[in-house]
């Protein structure tokens, strides 16, 4: 059986190779919760990250950290409102140790991302990427990455001021076929595919629904008693639209959720259970899940429903 600890290097290890957008803690650094950064595979898109962003007065006294480079997408974005950034530092040392990522650190300092590493980590190389909600026009914003160490003097830090613009065109919504009658379905692999137990609690489902429905409830597999609480995001994490906290008793077992939900792009995890662990699957899980026209489960929330991982939250019932 995989330890936690196995599990972790071997996320940082897959994250290095294939350079997969991460999650973390958003700020200020006495919240949590998922990522506004929507995990995303790159592997086989090219981002075209150009040199680093040396900046008139930035912060930079990196002297205790024998490698450090960034590099930002160029020409500053990737798609006219995404920006993505890749980021190396070796020569570490053990301890903790996180990247602190402003996304617009002139006009909403306050504003961060802190992405958390093991102690035993002495080499971080991340890709990560952003994604702009809600832009009117062109806006330039100043990017900043900085790492944080027990023991580091001084900023640690990278600036890049890129530019942004709202997509050229958006897709058109699928019309969904107008129901005559109620109709409820179950979803998503059985309770049965469990095969393991994990406790990073943030990570969960992402699906997108195509019509009108409710989410009546999932099947679990806690270790343990304690409060399952299963939260509903928006696509980027940052927006929570829904919380259940259920009591809950070791082994397989269905819990109510009652999530109304129209159609578009969400998440839902179990960031703030109490309980060991929950059960999930590292062997056979194959994305999309769906029920045509209604629902897909499209992928795991930390982007590793291509190798077989599902967490979490089985059999899905839902009703429209």
């Amino acid at each position: 059986m995989t330890t936690g600890a196995e599990r972790t290097l071997l996320r940082l290890s897959i994250l290095a190779a294939i350079a997969l957008a991460a999650c973390g803690d958003s700020g200020p650094s006495s919240l949590t919760g998922s990522s506004d950064i929507p995990s995303r595979e790159f592997a086989g898109q090219e981002l075209g990250f150009g040199s680093t962003g040396e900046l008139a007065g930035e912060d930079f006294d990196c002297a205790q950290v024998e490698a450090v480079r960034a590099r930002f997408s160029s020409p500053g974005h990737v798609d006219h409102d995404e920006v993505g950034l890749y980021v190396y530092f070796g020569g570490l040392g053990e301890g903790p140790k996180r990247l602190r990522i402003w996304w617009d650190y002139e006009n909403d300092p306050s504003r961060f991302r802190d992405f958390r590493f093991p102690a035993e980590v002495t080499e971080i190389e991340e890709v990560y990427e952003h994604r702009y909600h809600g832009l009117s026009g062109p806006t330039e914003m100043l990017v900043r990455v900085e790492l944080i160490r027990d023991g580091l003097t001084g900023n640690c830090a990278r600036n890049r001021r890129v530019l942004v613009a709202p997509p050229e065109e958006s897709p058109a919504p699928t019309a969904p076929t107008t129901p005559t009658t109620t109709s409820t379905a179950s979803v998503g692999p059985g309770i049965a595919s469990v095969d393991n137990y994990d406790f990073f609690y943030s990570e969960g489902v992402r699906f997108t629904v195509f019509t009108s429905l409710t989410i009546d409830g999932v099947a679990v597999d806690p270790s343990g008693s304690g409060t399952l609480k299963v939260n509903l995001w928006d696509d980027t994490g940052t927006t929570l639209l829904g919380s259940r906290s259920v009591a809950v008793t070791a082994g397989p077992q269905q819990i109510a959720l009652g999530f109304s939900v129209p159609p578009g792009s969400y998440l839902m995890d179990i960031d703030g259970t109490t309980v060991p662990s929950v059960g999930v699957s590292y062997n056979g899980s194959s994305f999309p899940y769906q029920i045509p026209g209604v629902i897909a489960l499209t992928d795991t929330t930390f982007g590793f429903g291509g190798f077989g991982w599902y967490y979490f939250l089985y059999d899905w019932q839902v009703t429209w």
